[in-house]
């Protein structure tokens, strides 16, 4: 999968291998067409629609606000502001 690396004031295209676990930390502040990943060497902006495309959910893992209260597993987690890692 081709991601973009930013560098000392530089972009340059970066392949990530099939198969490496990526996390999605979330939208590209000042461009939403794109999203900023974290993968094992690095930080990277890949293409909303490419990951949409291209990846396979694993894992998704919720932002807690308030880490005091406690949910019980009956109840349904909401997807707003999830963390969510993917396979390229």
């Amino acid at each position: 999968m081709m991601v973009l690396a930013f560098r000392d004031h530089h972009q340059a295209a970066v392949t990530i291998p099939a198969g490496t676990l990526i996390e999605v930390v979330g939208p590209v502040e000042d461009d939403d067409r794109f999203l900023l990943i974290k993968a094992d060497d690095g930080q990277f902006h890949i293409f909303a629609s490419d990951l949409a495309d291209r990846a396979e959910p694993v894992v998704a893992r919720e932002t807690v606000r308030d880490s005091q209260r406690k949910v019980p597993e009956s109840e349904p987690r909401p997807k707003r502001g999830a963390h969510r890692r993917a396979v390229a």
